[in-house]
């Protein structure tokens, strides 16, 4: 499924910031609501302190007989038609005279009952259709009792304005917030657009690699991948084509003997002469087909490839079906073929190519070793490995030769016995497949001696 990572970055920040600004605004929005609480309730307290200070002294001047009856429902002009605050009107007061509880004095939006319950302290009623916060204030020595009470509508209307002018700024920024990050993202994001430019924009045979200069940190490994990917494709492509240009020349040779046989069959009027033409002419064929056997195979094992289908292989049972193989090449030339193995071993593997892999290195030993010569196959266990090793008694390689052996198409000068010149570049291919190591060694037969050494050894 395709997806934008400028959409998702997008969607990701601004979710991001909007929770963020949620979670703060809600906190303020309670931190807020808590302190106007706190300063309202001082604010009662020290109303209540003043009036019962001075309502106090006035009253404390009244005889016992006209303190009775001095009970006075105070009135004070409605704030909104005068130059009162307009929260005014929501502050509401009394004066008890205790332990009697007489009403003595009461603002004019004061109920003619107790404000509070409590004789002492804060507390909350319900008073008509609003709920007030009420402060009851004792004074023990005049028995007095002031109660001063604030309608909480006040707090939560100064709260939500102050929510109101910290929220309301922060969602009117949001969208001129989501165009900066958009802008920021593109800017952010052009190297990776300048990038898939270059790469849409590049021709086909253009394998150089892209410049990493004044590229961000995150795009610089994918740059390197690239740059490696075009350095293995190069690789492969050059190889390719060295590989191409060899088979057509290999393949020349045999096809111009054959042409040249075919025309000496047709025109040589002596029957002897024209079948060795024809026999020299299948022989080419012969060597032909057996050279585009191996390039086919040689195409066909890729080391980058990897191990497809791999599995446990019984490498005694695939070496005794490449010995059974041979036989009949081996019988033709007399030569004595020998097993030597110490118990059934198993490797993880791809079956096929280590059939290609025994058959190219059998078939390599008896082609080179003489009439009546032997070949010795062993199998054998090492630390962590298992190594195989065919040892034949031909004419061998010198050192010197030993590691130019390896390459596609190489006969050395000397040896009369015909062939492509692929088997052990291809054994080697298998080698390199396997995570084998591969040596080649005098063998103590007087010829040459190929090991190859398998890692993780599984013993069936």
């Amino acid at each position: 499924m395709k997806y934008s990572i400028r959409r998702r970055l997008l969607l990701t920040l601004l979710s991001i910031t909007v929770t963020v600004w949620s979670i703060t605004i809600v906190t303020s929005y309670h931190d807020t609501r808590h302190e106007i609480g706190e300063l309202f309730d001082a604010q009662l307290a020290q109303s209540a302190r003043t009036l019962l200070s001075v309502a106090g002294h006035e009253l404390e001047e009244l005889e016992g007989s006209t303190l009775e009856q001095a009970h006075v429902h105070f009135h004070i002009e409605d704030p909104l038609r005068t130059n009162g605050h307009v929260y005014e009107h929501k502050v509401a007061y009394q004066l008890w005279k205790q332990p009697d509880n007489i009403l003595l004095l009461r603002s004019f939006n004061a109920p003619e009952t107790p404000l509070s319950l409590q004789a002492q302290g804060y507390s909350n009623r319900e008073i008509g259709d609003e709920a007030w916060r009420v402060l009851s204030l004792p004074d023990e020595a005049s028995g007095f009792q002031i109660q001063v009470g604030q309608a909480l509508a006040i707090r939560d209307e100064l709260t939500d304005l102050i929510a109101g002018r910290i929220g309301g700024p922060a969602i009117i920024a949001l969208p001129l917030l989501a165009l900066l990050i958009f802008i920021g993202i593109g800017r952010s994001l052009r190297p990776l657009q300048r990038l898939t430019e270059a790469v849409v924009h590049r021709a086909p045979n253009n394998l150089e690699a892209i410049d990493v200069k004044d590229v961000p940190d995150e795009i610089h490994p994918l740059i390197t991948a690239l740059n490696s990917l075009f350095e293995r494709l190069g690789r492969a492509f050059e190889s390719d084509r060295r590989f191409t240009a060899d088979a057509a020349h290999e393949l020349r040779t045999p096809l111009a003997a054959m042409k040249t046989q075919a025309q000496v069959a047709m025109r040589s009027k002596d029957p002897a002469e024209r079948d060795s033409a024809m026999g020299k002419m299948l022989e080419g064929v012969d060597r032909a087909t057996r050279l585009v056997e191996q390039l086919l195979t040689l195409a066909r094992v890729d080391p980058e490839a990897g191990l497809a289908q791999s599995g446990q292989v019984n490498l005694l049972r695939l070496v005794e079906e490449a010995i059974a193989d041979h036989e009949p090449l081996a019988r033709a030339k007399n030569i004595t073929l020998q097993l030597n193995a110490a118990h059934v071993l198993s490797i993880a593997g791809h079956r096929e190519s280590l059939c290609i892999l025994m058959r190219n290195l059998l078939d390599n030993a008896i082609r080179y070793s003489p009439e009546g010569g032997e070949v010795h196959i062993t199998l054998g266990e090492g630390i962590e490995s298992i190594l195989l090793c065919v040892a034949d008694s031909g004419p061998g390689i010198p050192k010197a030769e030993r590691e130019r052996i390896f390459g596609r198409f190489i006969r050395l000068a000397g040896q009369e016995t015909s062939g492509s010149g692929l088997g052990l570049s291809i054994v080697q291919r298998i080698t390199e497949l396997h995570k084998a190591q591969i040596t080649l060694d005098q063998s103590a037969l007087g010829g040459l001696e190929i090991c190859v050494r398998f890692p993780s050894t599984v013993r069936a």
